[in-house]
């Protein structure tokens, strides 16, 4: 049986050193998820939010008006509790996404301010 080729040494060196730079630019950026992508998996979030939210207050009051024969009454109402919870949990998200983003300005004013303060 014959061996295949040893691959290109060379090459692999010259591959290791453009790994190595390319590594060396990144990692004062760190990863950073792209927008459009963190943009989706917020607006699954909040239907997800919204659509538990509702199902489980509704989900709530078909069982209690089943089991104390109040029927329709009980579903309005946990029905309505759900919808406000779903409303509830969506300010609650764009709180948090809102202090997020401006941590994030801020923390990027800041490096801009240092770039400027270094480079004078």
């Amino acid at each position: 049986m014959s061996r295949p080729p040893d691959p290109d040494p060379d090459g692999l060196r010259d591959l290791d050193a453009r790994l190595r730079t390319a590594r060396e630019r990144q990692a004062g950026k760190g990863w950073q998820q792209p927008a459009r992508s963190r943009d989706i998996g917020v607006g699954f979030r909040i239907s997800i939010e919204i659509a538990a939210a509702i199902g489980v207050g509704t989900a709530i009051g078909i069982v209690l008006d089943r089991w104390l024969g109040t029927s329709p009454w009980l579903l309005i109402v946990f029905f309505l509790i759900g919808t406000a919870a779903a409303f509830l949990n969506v300010y609650r998200v764009s709180v948090e996404l809102d202090r997020k983003r401006r941590e994030a300005k801020a923390s990027q004013d800041e490096t801009e301010e240092d770039r400027r303060g270094g480079a004078a």
